[in-house]
């Protein structure tokens, strides 16, 4: 008699979630990002440096580059993500408003999980704070990697 699959606990899909703000410029010098916002970022790169610093011969970046995530557990919903993100820069709008005509200024959000479902409700309000900040939004999303053949088979 066949098994009744119905009745089988459903298997828990390992999920992640992950944010963060990306500030890039051809203008604007990662250092002087940092300086108007008053917030370090995680990352920075300066325009013309190497992609790769330890290969003298590697491409260099044409733009500069301000990265600072979350810092939440990829395991929490991309909602607080964004709330900590936003929450970032309370107080810190008009220094945010003098870089929008010189930057490109992203809110990076990223999502994958082993089954490939997954989603999430970004509330109005959240919405609207996140809108008077002058942000894009990129959706990162990853499919499940592709099961692989056992070569034993």
């Amino acid at each position: 008699m066949p098994e009744d699959l119905r009745m089988q606990p459903a298997a828990l899909a390992t999920r992640w979630s992950a944010g963060s703000i990306r500030i890039t410029s051809r203008t604007v010098a990662a250092g002087e990002v940092s300086r108007r916002l008053g917030i370090t970022p995680g990352q920075q790169f300066e325009r013309d440096s190497l992609m790769s610093p330890l290969n003298p011969t590697s491409a260099r970046r044409d733009t500069s580059v301000w990265l600072r995530r979350s810092g939440l557990p990829d395991d929490t919903g991309l909602v607080d993500d964004v709330r900590a993100l936003v929450a970032l820069f309370d107080g810190r709008r008009e220094g945010l408003a003098s870089l929008l005509d010189d930057c490109d200024l992203e809110l990076r959000l990223g999502f994958g999980s082993e089954d490939g479902q997954g989603g999430c409700v970004l509330p109005a309000p959240l919405l609207s704070e996140l809108g008077a900040l002058g942000l894009d939004v990129v959706l990162d999303l990853y499919p499940p990697e592709p099961a692989t053949a056992d070569a034993s088979a």
